[in-house]
């Protein structure tokens, strides 16, 4: 047995830095397997972003090899569950992707992979990244939806004690550190666990950056980029932190914040207030064709830009709704969909809403449901009307939990799948140097920068 998985398979590169290796499994995952040339190149990969973005690497090299390893093992079990789930992105959606991330940048997608060549970076090492995000932010979207139900009662009393929320325009820059215990924790794992995040609070108060205490304690998967979380509305911020949100001034750490996955605290580094009255909503019709067993990808884009034509040709948009979508709730109202506000529907969707002129049918566009064309019928201001408010106090509970709920996921999935470490292999991670983490720092360009 031991022959069968100790070696799965010899291969010998030469990546600048890395030494040539027998290719060996440090982890099995089911009928998978994580290599050690995967773990090295995805360091070196972790290792040039430290370098573009000019941070140092975390002071613990042998606890940060042990947090990229961990990510590897999160994220391979989520694209092995997408897998089973029937979940796909087609190639053109991930160059989709980048091209939006270049344009970010301001310069052309030609332009932004010569740029990543020229700072070291693997370009198709970027795109695969690029590639798994998509895919698992996309079935941790689905597993959200299907595990967080928001009742009417729920609602109502969101609107009722916490209207002030509705300043959906603030913005809050979250940074967070977790100190995990068991699923099903005794009483010593967890004072243990405590008076971790009291001696990391404790650090902070005593003049120690926040980003590098979440680089060398917290168990969290965004542990290497500091525990940040980015810019968040209100709406997005999780719910365990909203009651130590308030009255929390910026550049200050929370109190200890206790769940059933381990103890948290968070740092608000920065936050922007906006005054907010007025909301867009929009009012759109479209056709949905879906794909299954009969219709491949190429019959659906083929019948909805014929739809499409059709209508520019003079027939009735409302009337081929009615007779063609896949979307039977929306076809009985020939396409047209309730005015909603923004957010309430998919990126690609909202993309097109926000793009297209008034009245214009748009280009055949793809989301994970099928194959739509759709038109702006028109667009309002509203003073945060009951339909809205009930609106946002929707997609707040639920963004608020999604967190959680994606964090006692992935520990179901790591109870229900065999994980083994290949120990005589796993030993050799945290003996592991390699010339790039001798950091040069520059700040010229950076792919990576929010």
């Amino acid at each position: 047995m031991k022959n069968i998985i100790f070696i799965i398979v010899t291969i010998l590169f030469h990546t600048n830095s890395f030494a040539k290796i027998l290719d060996q499994a440090i982890v099995i995952i089911e009928n998978d397997v994580i290599t050690q040339s995967e773990f090295e190149k995805k360091l070196g990969f972790i290792i040039s972003q430290y370098t573009v973005s000019g941070n140092s690497l975390p002071r613990d090299r042998s606890a940060m090899h042990e947090q990229v390893l961990d990510k590897m093992i999160n994220t391979r079990l989520q694209l092995n569950y997408a897998e089973k789930m029937g979940l796909e992105f087609k190639e053109w959606m991930v160059d989709k992707s980048m091209e939006n991330i270049a344009k970010n940048s301001g310069i052309t997608l030609s332009e932004f992979r010569n740029k990543m060549i020229e700072q070291g970076i693997d370009y198709n090492l970027y795109r695969n990244e690029v590639k798994e995000n998509l895919i698992t932010r996309e079935i941790q979207r689905r597993i959200v939806a299907d595990r967080v139900k928001i009742s009417k009662k729920e609602i109502d009393d969101f609107i009722k004690h916490k209207s002030h929320i509705f300043k959906e325009n603030n913005q809050y820059k979250i940074s967070s550190i977790l100190i995990s215990v068991p699923e099903t924790p005794s009483a010593d794992e967890k004072l243990s666990a405590k008076n971790k995040i009291k001696m990391i609070q404790k650090k902070f108060i005593d003049g120690e950056k926040f980003f590098n205490l979440a680089q060398n304690y917290s168990d969290s998967g965004n542990a290497l980029s500091g525990g940040s979380l980015g810019w968040r509305k209100i709406s997005e911020v999780p719910a365990i932190f909203l009651k130590e949100m308030e009255g929390l001034e910026k550049e200050s750490i929370s109190g200890i914040i206790e769940t059933i996955n381990g103890f948290y605290i968070f740092y608000l580094e920065d936050k922007k207030e906006i005054a907010n009255t007025e909301i867009e909503e929009r009012k759109v019709r479209h056709i949905l064709i879906k794909t299954n067993a009969i219709i491949s990808d190429e019959m659906a884009q083929d019948k909805i830009l014929a739809l499409k034509i059709r209508i520019e040709n003079g027939e009735s948009f409302p009337e081929l709704a009615r007779s063609h979508s896949d979307d039977t709730m929306s076809a009985a109202s020939g396409g047209e969909l309730e005015w909603s506000g923004p957010g309430s529907f998919v990126p690609e969707f909202e993309d097109k809403i926000d793009t297209l002129p008034l009245n214009k049918i748009s280009k055949p566009f793809f989301t994970q449901f099928g194959w739509h064309i759709l038109e702006v019928l028109g667009k309002r201001n509203q003073d945060n009307s009951d339909i809205v408010m009930k609106n946002m106090a929707r997609k707040f509970l639920t963004s608020s939990r999604a967190d959680e709920v994606i964090d006692s996921w992935i520990i179901e999935l790591k109870d229900d799948n065999y994980i083994k470490y290949i120990s005589e292999n796993r030993d050799q991670l945290n003996n592991y140097v390699t010339e790039n983490e001798k950091i040069d720092t520059q700040k010229d360009w950076s792919p990576f920068s929010e």
